[in-house]
């Protein structure tokens, strides 16, 4: 069980409707992780209500579950099958109409097979399955099949290195694309992947993962990307006190996000959207006693945005580049092993570009934990 309460000065991420509210969490948890011979269980299901002092139309509760099997055959093979659904609002700064409590409800599926779990070599399988729905704005309404195709080599225990094929099929059938008769898009995205992982030493672990991303959409060609996608993650531990992580990811958001333009004049909507995002995010933290320890986080993000305009026909044609930033400390102490207090401070800021307003604001968030083993 948690409690956390949350001062945010900017809480619609929008500086030209800047408002401060406290928002109160109150959260329950309760899972299972158990093993029985070659199998393993996982449940997790958390539930939690949240309430707004000044804003109380955004009030809701939300709610998270989760289950997956793992199962070994022989001694090379192993299944695994999992599935999740969520219910929350989304961060303001997703939502084009911030004026109304859109809730959106996820539910995931999964399918995993693996073969060679102790050689050197392995291949494995997934298939996976997700909607996504909004209690009032359908038009983001979308549904994503995933299949993936591995091969991995490990020359040694502390080295591998894999690639992968994998294709997701998105249908978003209520969207509306300007300038196209027809309601309705379906994203089709192919990745062929090269990833790589590295125990470098005992305090050091590298990740990385390069690949070449093809995104078509059939019904605007225009939103078609082509280019290189990929992530990179180093975690280090040089003594018993401090530890440090870094990622970078870059990626597209073309499946998702508003296709209504807010930062321009009222008579233009976007036609078409190509979005593409890297975000770099460092982190140290210092276990300072064994009850108290505190953590710092940076992250950078920039967004380049590529959009056409116009009512009814592209007019023009423009680029532009949004940025943001952020830098969080936080401290936590644990007094009892079932016990745990924090707090945690937020700095923000968003320069305005073509898919995003812009916003800055600060945010304090303390919070009680109580646990059970």
């Amino acid at each position: 069980m948690s409690q956390t309460l949350t001062r945010d000065t900017n809480l619609l991420r929008d500086d030209t409707n800047r408002r401060t509210d406290y928002l109160s969490t109150t959260t329950l948890t309760a899972g299972l992780d158990k093993a029985y011979g070659r199998q393993n269980y996982r449940l997790s299901a958390a539930a939690s209500k949240n309430h707004y002092r000044e804003n109380s139309q955004y009030n809701n509760d939300g709610y998270s579950v989760s289950a997956d099997i793992n199962s070994e055959v022989a001694d090379k093979f192993s299944v695994s099958v999992g599935g999740a659904a969520s219910r929350f609002l989304p961060n303001f700064e997703n939502l084009t109409n911030r004026a109304l409590r859109n809730v959106q409800t996820n539910r995931q599926y999964q399918l995993d097979a693996r073969y060679g779990l102790f050689g050197k070599l392995s291949v494995n399988a997934s298939l996976g399955h997700s909607e996504v729905a909004y209690s009032i704005a359908d038009a983001e309404n979308k549904q994503s099949d995933t299949t993936l195709l591995g091969l991995r080599y490990s020359p040694t225990d502390l080295l591998n290195f894999g690639v992968s094929v994998s294709k997701t099929d998105t249908s978003i059938p209520n969207r509306v694309l300007v300038g196209v008769s027809s309601i309705g898009e379906d994203v089709q995205r192919t990745s062929v992947a090269l990833n790589s992982s590295w125990v470098v030493t005992g305090f050091s672990r590298l990740y990385g993962s390069l690949a070449m991303t093809n995104e078509r959409h059939p019904a605007d060609s225009r939103r078609d990307f082509k280019g290189v996608t990929g992530s990179a993650s180093w975690a280090y531990t040089p003594g018993g006190k401090m530890s440090y992580a870094a990622s970078w990811v870059r990626d597209t958001s073309n499946e998702g996000g508003q296709t209504l333009g807010k930062n321009i004049n009222a008579d233009s909507v976007y036609s078409t959207s190509n979005r593409l995002n890297n975000t770099l995010t460092g982190s140290a933290r210092w276990q300072a006693t064994a009850k108290v320890a505190v953590n710092a986080v940076v992250t950078y993000a920039r967004y380049q945005e590529d959009s056409g305009l116009g009512s009814s026909s592209v007019v023009t044609s423009t680029s532009e580049n949004g940025r943001y930033k952020g830098y969080s400390l936080g401290v936590a102490y644990q007094p009892l092993r079932a016990l745990g207090l924090g707090c945690d401070a937020l700095r923000y800021d968003r320069t305005k570009s073509r898919f995003s307003l812009g916003y800055s604001g600060n945010t304090l968030a303390c919070r009680a934990s109580l646990s059970i083993d």
